[in-house]
């Protein structure tokens, strides 16, 4: 662990072998004067830009008259980071059930706002009978009141409300399609479809403090039209692409890469493979970093910033749910390229 010999360590500071428990002397010298065990929790460090849990036991020893300790570390990292994991995993549930219920809240009063809206473009309409009706028996002449709307512009803001109620209808039904969790069913699904759908999911995201807003990220569509739907559970696989895509546009805002940011979304054929690429104008990633990004718990995102397992679980939905494949193609300043393979002919 330390990556010295018993020989160089004889007679050498515990402090100078072990400097990640320096915080752990005094426990060593408050052992040996209670002459009881001192228990240390979660002691965290850091090894090679990875962050480290352990669990210290100091034990008083008294033999042939001497006075020590024997201290004992138990490195409990992976079971922090599968109770993190859990905990992560509870917290999205429950706010996969919020999403739900606020996206039926907001959708009753968006679906009175829709409706009235298009009730004032009605009852403005001369074409409506008892819209004529009604002017005449007030004396009132329509063709007038039509042109004063023209004059103000009242039917583009009408317009302009009716487009706007249309995106958050839109919005609201991705979101109530993406808590509903998987059916556990393979339907063929347009590839397409799903990416659309991911691309107004992350187009609703935005980060004031990180001043990250994905509408300033130039989105390129590269579709295959003649690709034939492909059979997979469109929850999981639209979970996977999101995943790709927020990443992309968090690595070209942290980087601070030159604009224009931009994401190219291409689908194709291989053999009897549906493929999907989700590619950036980025950092990039060097190779040491390539060869880690799929397993569990890495990230190069800041402590706080992510979990490092939506790579390791998009990988277990494409090869293992739908088995399929996920490679990335990348260089330092080049950008980076995930590509999915998908079976045609499902499982």
């Amino acid at each position: 662990a330390t990556g010295v010999s018993v020989d160089k360590a004889m007679g050498r500071s515990f402090v100078d072998l072990c400097p990640q428990l320096e915080s752990q002397l005094d426990k060593v010298h408050e052992a040996i004067n209670i002459q009881a065990p001192v228990h240390s929790e979660r002691l965290v460090t850091e090894e090679e830009g990875q962050i480290r849990y352990s669990d210290v036991m100091v034990y008083p020893l008294m033999a042939n008259h001497a006075v020590g300790a024997v201290i004992r570390v138990d490195d409990i990292t992976d079971r922090v980071r599968i109770e993190q994991m859990m905990v992560e995993t509870e917290k999205m549930m429950s706010m996969g059930g919020l999403a739900a219920g606020m996206a039926h809240e907001i959708k009753n009063p968006l679906s009175g706002v829709l409706q009235s809206c298009q009730n004032v473009v009605r009852r403005l309409s001369p074409e409506l009978p008892a819209n004529r009706e009604t002017a005449q028996s007030l004396d009132l002449d329509l063709g007038q009141v039509q042109r004063y709307l023209e004059k103000r512009r009242i039917p583009a803001f009408l317009d302009a409300i009716r487009e706007a109620g249309d995106r958050a209808n839109l919005i609201v039904a991705d979101m109530l399609s993406f808590s509903r969790g998987s059916s556990r069913g393979l339907i063929p699904v347009r590839v397409e479809e799903m990416l659309e759908t991911v691309v107004r999911l992350a187009g609703s995201d935005y980060d004031l403090k990180k001043k990250y807003d994905f509408k300033h990220i130039e989105i390129v569509r590269d579709f295959d039209r003649d690709l034939e739907p492909v059979p997979c559970d469109r929850t999981e696989i639209e979970q996977v692409l999101l995943n790709l895509v927020k990443n992309s546009a968090e690595a070209m805002i942290d980087a601070d890469s030159p604009l224009p940011h931009r994401i190219t979304l291409r689908t194709g054929r291989e053999d009897d493979y549906a493929c999907i690429d989700v590619e950036d104008n980025g950092p990039g990633m060097d190779e040491k970093t390539r060869g880690r990004v799929f397993e569990p718990f890495f990230t190069t995102k800041p402590v706080g910033r992510g979990t490092g397992l939506g790579l390791s679980v998009s990988y277990f939905i494409i090869t293992e749910q739908h088995r399929g494949s996920i490679s990335v193609s990348t260089k330092p300043g080049r950008g980076a390229c995930f590509s999915e393979l998908l079976p045609l002919c499902g499982r």
